[in-house]
This record gives C-alpha cells, sequence and structure tokens, in this order.
C-alpha cells in the first residue's frame, strides 16, 4: 500500500513541469478578454487584479517549470514541445489584445505583426530541421527577445489599464507607456534577427 502511494506521488511530482505549463495555456484566454475588457471600460480594480495575477502566474510558471524539469531532470519531449508553444499562444494572445485596445494603431500593430510572424516562421524552420535530423536549440539572443516580449506585456498591461491609448505616444508619455512600446519595437527588431539566424543554420542543413 505504502509502495503504491509513492509510485503515484511520484508519478504526480514528475508531471509538475508539465501541469504548470498546461495551466499557463488555459489562463490565456482569460487573459486575452481582461484585456479587451479594458478596450471597453472594464477597468475597474477586480478586472486588473485577475490580469496582474494571471500574468504574474504566467510568467513565474514559465521560470517554475524548466526549473523544476532541469533541477530534477524532468525533461520530456512533451514537456519541449509544448513549453514553447504555450510561451508563443501567451505572447500573440498579448499582442493581438493591444492590437484591438488600440485600434489598429501602427505603433503597436507593426511591431506585433513582426513578432508573431517570426514566432510562425521560426516554427516551421525547426520543423524542417527536425525532420532532417538537425535540433535548433534556443539561442541566448532569442532568450532575450522572449525576456523584452514578457517586459513589454507587463508595462502595456499596466499602461492600458490606466490610460486610454489615442494615437502614436499620444496619453503614453507615463513611463511604463513608453517603456512598454520601447520594450516592444526592441524584442520586434530581435525577432527579425534570431528568425535570420535560424533561417541560416536550420535551412543550409
Amino acid at each position: 500500500m505504502i509502495f503504491k502511494s509513492d509510485k503515484r506521488n511520484n508519478y504526480i511530482f514528475s508531471r509538475i513541469p508539465n501541469i504548470l505549463t498546461i495551466s499557463r495555456i488555459l489562463l490565456i484566454p482569460i487573459i486575452i478578454m481582461s484585456l479587451i475588457g479594458f478596450r471597453f471600460g472594464f477597468d475597474d480594480l477586480s478586472n486588473k487584479t485577475i490580469i496582474y495575477s494571471c500574468l504574474a502566474y504566467a510568467f513565474i510558471s514559465d521560470f517554475l517549470d524548466g526549473y523544476i524539469a532541469r533541477k530534477w531532470k524532468l525533461e520530456s519531449g512533451f514537456g519541449r514541445m509544448i513549453d514553447p508553444i504555450a510561451d508563443k499562444l501567451l505572447v500573440a494572445g498579448c499582442l493581438i489584445s493591444y492590437c484591438i485596445i488600440a485600434q489598429g494603431n501602427m505603433i503597436i500593430l507593426i511591431p506585433a505583426i513582426v513578432i508573431i510572424f517570426r514566432d510562425i516562421l521560426v516554427s516551421g524552420i525547426r520543423e524542417y530541421a527536425s525532420n532532417s535530423g538537425v535540433l535548433l536549440p534556443p539561442t541566448k539572443l532569442a532568450k532575450w527577445k522572449t525576456a523584452f516580449e514578457f517586459l513589454a506585456i507587463i508595462l502595456l498591461a499596466s499602461f492600458f489599464a490606466n490610460h486610454n491609448f489615442e494615437g502614436p505616444l499620444k496619453g503614453s508619455t507615463s513611463l511604463n507607456g513608453v517603456a512598454g512600446i520601447l520594450s516592444l519595437w526592441f524584442s520586434s527588431v530581435l525577432s527579425l534577427w534570431t528568425a535570420a539566424i535560424y533561417f541560416k543554420h536550420g535551412l543550409k542543413n
């Protein structure tokens, strides 16, 4: 009986990284609805609490799932596949929401399109390389890109929660607005740079 209990506990523990990743994916629709709610005036304390809590959980769980998997050697093929998908879904969902809030303003729309298109392109290149027996692990530059994406998401969520976005930089002279937009554009530049790197290494094989 004790042996069965230990076996069950070990099984559950070994699934913790994947559980964290899947829970992050399940939160994405809530994050999107809460963000778009700012566009329609739902900027009360409860909605802000929901979005800040969900984003905090998403970013913390993104760190923890990888850390736990590496620390206790719980890496799995499913985990390596689903974790980057979760990150891309979160980023794409937030960026599309910001485009809706900003009513398609180019200062948000252009970098958002670049980042989303890059993620789709790189996923295709990785799949092609994988079919050829070549693995393309994330580069340090790609990790910096992701870090700036997450920073932009946090800053812009804070900005849109407290301001109405009207035109390029109009009304966005607050620190979080300017810093969020700059982080988003810098991330889009890194997106193009890393896409070129993956394209070069992935298609030459």
